[in-house]
């Protein structure tokens, strides 16, 4: 067993939750919209459409298992479990 602590806010008030709001990352460069059951994602125009196509059918078999909201995972604090991955934002 183990215990669930969350961490308090910065001295300055922002929670950890909004830092890392702000720091999400966005697409380089342009970018095509594509609806999959109801939900807008983005792609890089530089992807082919046949590499769309196949990204949008294993999207689309496994959209359950995204997590739109702190909503949809109801028993998880934002507080205690948020991470933030170290990407290179030209990759």
């Amino acid at each position: 067993m183990f215990a669930v602590t969350t961490r308090p806010p910065r001295e300055d008030g922002v929670t950890h939750v909004e830092i890392a709001r702000a720091n999400r990352p966005e697409p380089v460069g342009d970018v095509v919209e594509r609806e999959i059951g109801g939900k807008t994602f983005k792609f890089g125009r530089s992807l082919s459409q046949e590499s769309q196509d196949q990204v949008v059918e294993v999207i689309a078999r496994h959209l359950d298992a995204f997590a739109w909201s702190a909503s949809d995972m109801p028993d998880i604090d934002p507080n205690f479990l948020c991470h933030r991955l170290t990407m290179d934002p030209h990759v």
